[in-house]
């Protein structure tokens, strides 16, 4: 079943045929071999549910890449609890999958219902435990802010998780466009922030940190593969609808398409379907926006080698501001958003600019 509140690129897998996506993913990464180096050091099966597809051909794909990528690179394989089993954990830490992220969102049979997840709370937690039986590092996703969901409830369903050995959650905000038929029954902001405040404290009391705005992990469990996202590193894509970088200026994405993605490369054409050069002001933008999701924060320094502009002499009258208002602080020429300042998002980066 695709969620009604996703707003990646979907297709159902009763409609997929595997075997031809597969052969379609290995010409686009033929296609782009010359660009695998220096050796990865993150690989993430995501942009969806690929754990559905047979674990052969997952296998195959990866023993692709390996060659490909450092001895102690993170990859992760996105799945969701109706796809594991004894036999399909096993296989995925056999094809050299180290890491799976789970797609729970609730441990409650009537949130899950209202997100039109299939699996039952007992479910998601059984898969859990035999993920956990081949793999130290598992990560589960959770939402919040959602219809009727009670204050503590993000916070309890963390604890369980963090309970049975995970080492990482992530916990997202519920997001819907104005016609989705949930969107007026949305909790208000301030109760939104109420839970993720909530969870965030019981996750940190149990040795998590909170690293990023949607994201707490055990020291050693950060998303390798997130984190180069937010401070800017490339990224190769492959695959129907899924964007890449290449670290300075330009991004791309793939055709959302999964058919005339296979089409397109079976007659020899990039899949790629757009590009875009990001304006020195762009990029600006997206540095702010990203590291003041992070409780990394800002380098000043790295600021400025990057877009010429001193902070510590242009904004030198807002540092004692957003500290004063318990947003965050500047400590040796870091500035290190608080949890209050990194729940700001825009309104902080507008401050900046």
């Amino acid at each position: 079943m695709i969620c009604h509140y996703c707003d990646f690129y979907t297709a159902r897998s009763k409609d997929a045929r595997h075997d031809e996506l597969f052969a379609a993913l290995h010409l686009e990464l033929n296609s782009i071999r010359d660009r695998l180096a220096p050796k990865l050091k993150a690989i993430y099966f995501g942009g969806g549910t690929p754990g559905v597809s047979p674990p052969e051909l997952l296998a195959k794909f990866l023993g692709k890449l390996l060659p490909f990528t450092d001895s102690d690179a993170e990859i992760t394989l996105e799945v969701n609890p109706n796809n594991v089993r004894a036999e399909t954990v096993g296989a995925w830490a056999d094809a050299g999958f180290n890491r799976l992220s789970m797609g729970i969102q609730s441990l409650r049979p009537e949130l899950l219902k209202k997100l039109s997840r299939t699996h039952s709370g007992d479910d998601a937690l059984r898969a859990l435990e035999l993920c956990l039986t081949k793999f130290q590092n598992v990560t589960g996703d959770l939402i919040y802010g959602v219809p009727d969901q009670g204050e503590l409830v993000p916070a309890e369903d963390a604890e369980r998780l963090a309970t049975l050995g995970l080492s990482h959650v992530s916990a997202y905000h519920l997001s819907l466009a104005p016609k989705h038929f949930l969107f007026s029954k949305l909790p208000d902001d301030q109760l939104a922030y109420k839970q993720i405040k909530s969870l965030s404290t019981s996750l940190e009391s149990r040795g998590f940190q909170h690293y990023e705005i949607s994201n707490l992990g055990k020291p050693g469990f950060e998303s390798r593969n997130n984190m180069n996202y937010w401070l800017g590193g490339p990224y190769l894509a492959l695959g129907p609808s899924a964007h890449g970088y290449d670290g300075a200026a330009l991004r791309w994405h793939n055709i959302a398409n999964w058919e005339e993605y296979c089409s397109r490369l079976q007659r020899g054409e990039s899949a790629v379907n757009e590009q875009e050069q990001l304006s020195l002001e762009q990029r600006k933008i997206e540095y702010l926006f990203t590291r003041l999701r992070l409780k990394l924060g800002i380098n000043l320094k790295e600021f400025e080698r990057l877009f010429q502009v001193d902070l510590a002499a242009s904004r030198s009258a807002l540092f004692p501001q957003l500290e004063q208002a318990g947003f965050g602080e500047l400590v040796n020429g870091q500035f290190i958003p608080t949890f209050e300042g990194r729940m700001l998002g825009d309104d902080l980066v507008q401050k900046f600019l």
